[in-house]
């Protein structure tokens, strides 16, 4: 583990270094579903995915390593790469980064600090349990904001200001 006193691993002296050509980069299913990543000729069927910026840039700055941390890269754009890899790694992002949009909201009450209600999402209806929610409750670019549950689980609002008004002040926003 490092406590911070450790520099970094990294094979990259600069950005550009770390950023990989869309050219040299494909994504595709094998017959077993699973997501594989080829770079040039070299092929991982075991890779992470993670975006740098999860909320403002869902489909740029993609960071991909190998579980045991080994770094291989970072695309840019997913828009640049072939329609094929695009369709098989947006898909994958989707499972990793599966975030409901909230169509409406019901009743929320209040109790004990602890606010519950309805919503529903393009994922259909859930009861939500928000804890704490100043904290929990989002303010993002564009007049988002997104929230998140006991559970982790989180709800993107794409514009909290249709909300009806009494909603947006149980909410804090």
């Amino acid at each position: 583990m490092n406590d911070g006193t450790e520099e970094p691993r990294s094979n990259y002296s600069s950005y550009s270094d770390h950023v990989l050509d869309p050219e040299q980069v494909s994504f595709y299913r094998n017959e077993r579903g699973r997501l594989v990543l080829r770079i040039g000729t070299d092929e991982y069927t075991a890779v992470n995915l993670r975006l740098a910026f999860p909320l403002e840039a869902e489909e740029e700055f993609i960071d991909l390593s190998l579980p045991d941390g080994t770094e291989l890269g970072m695309l840019e754009r997913l828009s640049d790469l072939d329609p094929e890899s695009q369709q098989a790694l947006r898909d994958e992002l989707k499972k990793i980064y599966f975030r409901p949009k909230v169509v409406t909201v019901g009743k929320l009450v209040e109790e004990h600090g602890v606010l519950n209600g309805q919503i529903h999402t393009t994922s259909g209806s859930r009861s939500l349990e928000i804890r704490g929610w100043r904290e929990n409750v989002r303010l993002l670019s564009n007049n988002r904001a997104i929230i998140e549950d006991v559970d982790g689980n989180r709800y993107l609002i794409e514009d909290w200001r249709t909300l009806p008004k009494v909603t947006k002040e149980i909410l804090g926003l």
